[in-house]
């Protein structure tokens, strides 16, 4: 701020007023100076020294007004210079963040096995091939297998947690896998029922023993409900879709479910039947958080044959209701996938590593995909004694693979 002026006379000032003091009305100086020009007396001279000094007496008064005016010029533009140095720090730390998460996608895709290049199917026996499975031909139509595909098993196993050493393993009560297009970025999930029949590799003390056909879900027993047990399963389910190969997998306890449900803020269905525990009633639209969502994909009357179909449907619907909402959610954002693939790690046991999820997401998100549509493997029950079996329609599974994992070719 520019001070006042005070009451209190400065040295000139002072000095002018004794000079008008001594030259009193009376005085002959005062006579000289009524008649006598500025330019040729002294006491002319006087007289507007003191007046020049009068008139420039309030300068300093103007000076610290300029100084001050150009101290807060200096400090608006050191706050600029600070706005555009926090700006470019921030500029710097979304680019490095974008750089790191471009890297990590990038070593995802460099990282990312896919056996297909190597693959050797099997061949319906309706079809015909002519190099090992990978061109057929099959109800006069040409298919040549696509080696861009990268397949996920996703197991369900019915412990509350993974088995600790010299633990039963358990057993996968929902199996299916993720078949993923890593050109187009699309996904096709395959159900794969828990009761189908299938040769099962058996080991005894972790040595190999020989097969036996058995039920799929049996084949994650034959392990130490970690690692081996989710590499047994996956062979096995090669086997029902034709030999196709299953590199990765993705083993879940019961426990995830109702944390992930819980994630993406509950699962909106409408449920296909009712399940009283988990507060689901059949044709009325309900959200599904925690345990219910558990109680929901998990429940089956032993006491019916078909229960197990009944669960798969459930499990179905979730599945496909669940994803759509993740992938809704992730629109613009693939961060939302990989925190619910770091969340589910929690409870997982799982050789799909952060780079390769990462990579797998991105390419799906890219393709803008919103909603999933699951496929079950078709086939009929039947409980010949007190486990029930399913048989897979072998020519529908063949279509399935020949759908997801093969690109006609016009002739």
């Amino acid at each position: 701020m520019t001070k006042q002026p005070n009451n209190e006379e400065s040295p000139l000032d002072e000095s002018a007023s004794n000079a008008n003091n001594t030259t009193g009305a009376d005085s002959p100086a005062a006579d000289t100076a009524s008649i006598t020009s500025d330019a040729d007396s002294p006491a002319g001279d006087t007289s507007s020294a003191a007046s020049e000094t009068a008139k420039f007496a309030p300068q300093p008064k103007h000076a610290e007004g300029v100084i001050r005016k150009r101290h807060k010029t200096s400090r608006a533009k050191k706050r600029k210079r600070n706005i555009m140095i926090a700006l470019c720090v921030a500029a710097l730390l979304i680019v490095g963040i974008a750089l790191g998460a471009f890297a990590f996608v990038k070593a995802g895709e460099g990282a990312l096995k896919s056996p297909m290049a190597n693959a050797n199917p099997d061949t319906n026996e309706e079809a015909a091939t002519y190099d090992e499975g990978k061109t057929v031909t099959y109800e006069g139509k040409k298919y040549v297998l696509n080696e861009n595909m990268v397949s996920v098993l996703m197991i369900g196993f019915d412990r509350k947690t993974i088995a600790q050493e010299g633990e039963n393993a358990g057993q996968a009560d929902a199996v299916f896998v993720m078949a993923i297009d890593t050109e187009k970025g699309t996904v096709q999930p395959i159900i794969l029922p828990r009761d189908s029949m299938v040769d099962v590799d058996l080991y005894a003390d972790d040595r190999y023993v020989g097969q036996e056909k058995m039920q799929l879900c049996l084949a994650y027993g034959y392990g130490d409900g970690r690692e081996s047990s989710c590499e047994n399963t996956a062979r096995a389910a090669s086997r029902l879709l034709y030999n196709i190969p299953i590199e990765y997998y993705f083993s879940l306890d019961m426990n995830s479910i109702g944390p992930l449900a819980d994630a993406i803020g509950g699962v909106s269905l409408t449920p296909l039947q009712t399940v009283t525990k988990a507060n689901a009633y059949e044709g009325e639209p309900t959200v599904l958080f925690g345990k219910n969502a558990l109680y929901y994909v998990q429940y089956r009357d032993t006491s019916v044959s078909t229960s197990s179909l009944d669960r798969q449907a459930r499990q179905k619907q979730f599945l496909e209701a669940y994803f759509g909402q993740a992938l809704q959610a992730a629109k613009g954002d693939v961060g939302v996938l990989v925190n619910l693939y770091n969340l589910a790690g929690e409870y997982a046991i799982t050789n799909l590593g952060a780079n390769e999820f990462s990579y797998l997401a991105s390419v799906v998100q890219q393709n803008g995909m919103t909603a999933l549509n699951a496929t079950a493997l078709t086939g009929e029950m039947s409980q010949p004694g007190k486990n029930s079996e399913y048989a897979i329609d072998q020519n529908a599974a063949y279509e399935t693979v020949l759908n997801t994992y093969y690109t006609p070719v016009e002739e």
